[in-house]
């Protein structure tokens, strides 16, 4: 397993999370959950772009790396339950161990991929999770068609 120590390390390094003491617990919850093996994988040139729900815009200087990387972003709202914010990293880096992006004809596989990681690492998508992200995603579904209006 990994240690805590090592996960500890990893989060230090990720600049953009330095302010966000709940979104460092949640990370530290589920990269400590993880086998060694998802681990690596996950972590493997990850870098995290975690802004607060108010900001425009954020931008960071990252050291070289010399094979691909993974970008993940998060944006936080200051309130948000603990366990729905372990729930969306879990998912998130459950999109991690897929290697790839989203491609035309995967439909829903890549999202029903990513929701059996974070439940076999030991964050379910609960019914409030789910209620949650059905807020979040009929906003952003209206944010753009708001702004293709223009």
């Amino acid at each position: 397993m990994v240690t805590k120590k090592e996960v500890d390390k990893f989060i230090k390094n990720q600049k953009s999370i330095h302010l966000y003491k709940k979104v460092q617990k949640a990370l530290r919850d589920v990269l400590l959950a993880m086998s060694d093996e998802d681990y690596r994988k996950v972590t493997k040139n990850l870098i995290l772009m975690v802004v607060h729900e108010t900001s425009y815009g954020q931008l960071m200087y990252h050291s070289p790396v010399k094979s691909k990387f993974k970008i993940l972003q998060l944006s936080v709202a200051k309130d948000i339950d603990i366990n729905i914010l372990r729930w969306i990293i879990a998912h998130e880096l459950g999109h991690a161990t897929q290697g790839r992006n989203w491609r035309r004809g995967d439909d829903e596989k890549l999202e029903k991929d990513a929701d059996k990681k974070a439940e076999k690492w030991g964050f379910k998508k609960t019914k409030a999770i789910q209620k949650y992200g059905d807020k979040e995603y009929t906003g952003i579904k209206k944010l753009y068609k708001r702004i293709n209006k223009k």
